[in-house]
């Protein structure tokens, strides 16, 4: 047998996480410096969103799930008889994986269990497609090896566009100054960030929203049409589900979206903010 398991910045739906039996170890979301709650356990999306929305003053950040945290969940398959395959969001963003590896180690010197940990270098949906794909494959029969071997082959094809409404939480985050917040809010810049081999960059700033949901789906079709053949979307918001919709509903005629619009768990939300949009794409016969 083999067992799935992730940390949970892969946005998949709990129904589909308990029908296919996928363990999900969950980050920390820490609110105004004392208060840590589990990702999706003890609290959810749109709870966060609304403390966003209701105060200027309130900041979240996030920790990544610890060794022990993983070790239960190994634990648990290993004393199931279980192999493992489990899926962190890139390692570039967080030390997900590192916890993941050395909880391996500490459960492979008390059981006979082969342990692999695969760094998606993706997030969110991007890191569920290759989970989705590895479903698919342990329901072929198919060997841990080659499941490795198939989600680290396309994961290097992975590419998520986000598209941020607020300046707020990249100045948190480190990933811009005040000064360049403010200049960008003035004039309300929105940013294009990419997340592609494991690292995220900004890559274009477009002048109001609407215009730059356009220059995001024309990224997204440049991407598309880079891809031979295989490749399937998916689109994740946080507030933003009207545009999600819209954007959604004009992937959806080439009949490569294998999941619904999702909204983005509250680990990714506290870095993105609320009001943003995510488009990616991954080749899955590459």
């Amino acid at each position: 047998m083999i067992k799935i398991i992730s940390d949970s910045a892969c946005d998949l739906k709990k129904a589909y996480t308990e029908q296919n039996n996928i363990g999900i170890v969950p980050f920390n979301i820490i609110i105004n410096e004392d208060t840590s709650l589990k990702d999706k356990i003890e609290i959810q999306s749109e709870e966060l969103l609304e403390m966003m929305k209701n105060d200027s003053q309130f900041f979240a950040k996030t920790s990544q799930p610890s060794p022990d945290d993983y070790k239960i969940e190994f634990e648990k398959a290993a004393k199931q008889g279980s192999d493992i395959i489990c899926f962190t969001i890139t390692s570039e963003l967080s030390g997900s994986y590192q916890s993941a590896e050395i909880a391996k180690k500490i459960i492979q010197e008390q059981y006979d269990v082969d342990i692999r940990i695969v760094d998606s270098l993706s997030a969110s949906l991007g890191q569920g497609i290759l989970i989705k794909k590895a479903v698919e494959m342990i329901q072929q029969n198919k060997s841990l090896d080659e499941i490795e071997d198939y989600v680290n082959k396309i994961k290097l094809t992975g590419k998520i566009f986000l598209l941020v409404d607020t300046l707020k939480y990249l100045e948190k985050g480190g990933r811009i100054s005040k000064s360049k917040r403010l200049i960008g809010n003035a004039l309300s810049l929105k940013p294009i960030l990419k997340l592609e081999n494991g690292k995220l960059d900004i890559v274009d700033k477009v002048i109001g929203k609407k215009r730059a949901i356009k220059h995001l789906m024309k990224l997204v079709s440049t991407e598309k049409n880079n891809a031979a053949k295989g490749y399937e979307y998916f689109v994740v918001h946080a507030d933003s589900k009207q545009e999600a919709s819209e954007i959604y509903d004009e992937l959806k005629t080439e009949n490569n979206l294998p999941f619904d619009i999702e909204t983005i768990s509250p680990v990714l939300v506290c870095h993105s903010g609320n009001g943003s949009i995510a488009v990616g794409i991954v080749n899955t016969e590459a």
